[in-house]
């Protein structure tokens, strides 16, 4: 899981929660969740984060099912449509 005080920043360019891996050893830019976050809120969607030290850590993404994501100011069932990625 991540550490709930670094929930708030985990989407920011080039944030990193584990600053002591190294980029070989499974760790990365900071840039995946900050591109993710990007994209689907670009296309009028949101992405939640849950997480539980020693459980692990959900991603939720809403999309718009229709063409006019403009029009999606709250995320309504009627509009999306929920399935599991992982």
């Amino acid at each position: 899981g991540i550490p709930q005080e670094e929930l708030p920043h985990i989407f920011e360019r080039f944030y990193r929660v584990d600053r002591s891996r190294a980029r070989n050893e499974k760790g990365g830019a900071g840039l995946g969740l900050s591109i993710a976050h990007w994209i689907i809120r670009n296309h009028g969607g949101r992405i939640e984060v849950a997480s539980q030290m020693g459980v692990g850590t959900t991603f939720s993404v809403w999309l718009p099912q229709n063409d006019d994501a403009r029009s999606l100011k709250e995320p309504t069932q009627a509009g999306l449509e929920e399935t599991p990625i992982a």
